[in-house]
């Protein structure tokens, strides 16, 4: 295997694509409210090393996109064996979820089988509006805030408080609104396909308008959690960082609407946005955790 192959399989596990998924496990670990550990990160090498690359290497695997796919502008050709190399790779991470705590290894168990379930030709949820909406906002959110949580308190009971409960919400939210975005680029593609993805459903500009109802119901949970649990600086902060992604969100449908954004400079446009709302959300995480030590 030459290095050109090598670069194959690692352009399809994305793994800068996954940790933009990182704020989703922090914020459930955060709200927790217990100590970073070993067990944390191991359950967080678990997730965005392993649980997530090997997903999506085999979404692509069947998908074989030609055209932008999330962290990818122009996905190299799929190797032969990525298939196998995305069981390897949720196989070693599934190892690794059983030394974090059994209800984490269910978790990861679960998301992994959504993963399977959303690709493969005899399931294929992705075809579906209503199981890849659900794949998402269960899947990816509500599960990814979830792990966290598990990874750094050990339990899963604690997580069904008040504090647990509108803190997933809220990731539950942020991801389903969100994902209207990934779409866009992806339309064409996915119609050839057959898959009939929210975006190709309600159109992009329907599509677009119920991500935006799903990151308000999302703004309004984070900023129920933050405000029972921080302090009022904290709670002005998350709602102004929704207000700004709603704006931004806004933005981009007003953009896409007037033809700004096809293609290539959709796919830029999201891929920034994505990642400043990531870094964002990681950055108020990182300054409290350290304010605590």
């Amino acid at each position: 295997m030459d290095i050109a192959e090598v670069g194959r399989y690692w352009k399809h596990l994305r793994v800068p694509f996954q940790l933009l998924l990182s704020p989703l496990f922090l914020w459930g670990a955060f709200l927790s409210a217990a100590e970073p550990d070993a067990r944390l990160w191991s359950g967080f090498v678990a997730f965005h090393g392993f649980l997530y690359t090997g997903i999506t290497a085999y979404n692509s695997s069947y998908d074989r996109d030609e055209g932008p796919v999330g962290g990818m502008l122009r996905p190299p050709p799929v190797p032969t064996g990525l298939r196998t190399l995305a069981w390897v790779m949720m196989g070693i991470g599934t190892v690794l979820a059983a030394c974090v705590a059994l209800p984490f290894l269910g978790i990861y168990l679960t998301i992994m089988a959504m993963g399977v379930a959303y690709s493969h030709p005899r399931v294929r949820w992705k075809a579906h509006p209503v199981a890849s909406a659900l794949t998402v906002l269960i899947g990816q959110g509500a599960l990814g805030f979830l792990g966290g949580w598990v990874a750094a308190a050990g339990t899963l009971h604690t997580a069904w408080s008040d504090r647990g409960l509108w803190g997933m919400l809220s990731a539950a939210g942020t991801t389903l609104g969100m994902y209207p975005l990934t779409q866009i680029y992806q339309i064409e593609e996915d119609m050839r396909r057959g898959d009939r993805t929210l975006t190709v459903v309600l159109g992009p500009a329907g599509a677009l308008r119920l991500g935006q109802a799903c990151l308000v119901c999302a703004a309004v949970c984070a900023v129920i959690v933050v405000a029972r649990t921080m302090t009022a600086v904290d709670t002005m902060l998350i709602g102004g960082a929704y207000l700004l992604i709603l704006w931004q969100v806004e933005r981009f449908t007003r953009d896409y609407q007037r033809g700004k954004h096809t293609g290539a400079t959709a796919f830029r446009a999201v891929m920034r946005l994505n990642a400043t709302v990531a870094a964002g959300f990681v950055l108020f995480i990182a300054l409290h955790v350290l304010r605590r030590l």
